[in-house]
């Protein structure tokens, strides 16, 4: 039986975890897999191993996990992968498939790109894009520099990087923005609204209140179909 599981970061917020309960709830009736979960890194009665060793006694032989995460950092490049070799150990008759995360997928960068056009910044305006970010690992930055690029082109307004987590610093490019006389506005490149994004809009407010906060991607249903094509490319 193939099966997929769905393995986020989970969220201290309740409401969040139901939000993101009902995104993929979404995504889960686009797939014909009749063994489809969700597993939570921060859960330990939801966690990858539980969740998996369930799938299997169900009867799962063919497992995509799929990391609903934006960028492959520890958790995409570590974490997961540890807890999969683990359960493939334990089940070696098991096959399992491991997708990649789709934070640089088009969608996800058009779902952006609409988030920027909704606050309806002026064309002399700058737009600074903050990502989660990490100081172990180059890969998010290395797509995110991607993913401006893109939304520069898309937009027609300049876009400049700030991460939360490594270089470049968000609060270093806000406050090198600050300094600028022409509007710049932020967008926090998040699946929803959280701490995270409370801590940052706290540290933006530090240094200059006059600027400008977009929605983030509010687990958009846009964003559906590049988590179908990263589990179909995992699949291939």
């Amino acid at each position: 039986m193939k099966a997929i599981l769905y393995v986020a970061h989970g969220s201290r917020l309740s409401e969040k975890n139901r939000e993101f309960r009902a995104f993929v709830a979404e995504i889960m009736q686009k797939r014909q897999e009749s063994c489809q979960e969700i597993a939570f890194l921060e859960k330990e009665d939801e966690s990858l191993p539980l969740v998996g060793e369930a799938m299997i006694a169900e009867g799962a032989t063919e497992i995509t996990v799929m990391p609903m995460l934006l960028f492959p950092a520890m958790h995409a490049t570590k974490d997961i992968p540890e807890h999969v070799a683990r359960l493939q150990s334990a089940h070696p008759s098991v096959k399992f498939y491991i997708a990649d995360t789709f934070g640089a997928e088009l969608e996800t960068v058009e779902v952006a790109a609409t988030r920027i056009r909704d606050a309806k910044p002026s064309p002399n305006a700058t737009i600074l894009v903050i990502a989660h970010g990490s100081a172990s690992y180059n890969e998010p930055r290395n797509q995110m520099e991607n993913v401006v690029t893109k939304l520069s082109a898309e937009i027609g307004i300049k876009v400049k990087l700030g991460m939360l987590h490594g270089e470049p610093n968000y609060k270093q490019i806000a406050a090198e923005l600050g300094r600028i006389k022409s509007p710049v506005y932020w967008m926090p490149y998040f699946l929803f609204t959280g701490q995270l994004v409370d801590k940052i809009r706290a540290g933006i407010t530090e240094i200059n209140s006059d600027f400008y906060e977009t929605s983030c991607l509010e687990l958009d249903k846009q964003l559906a179909a590049a988590v179908i094509r990263k589990i179909e490319e995992a699949q291939s």
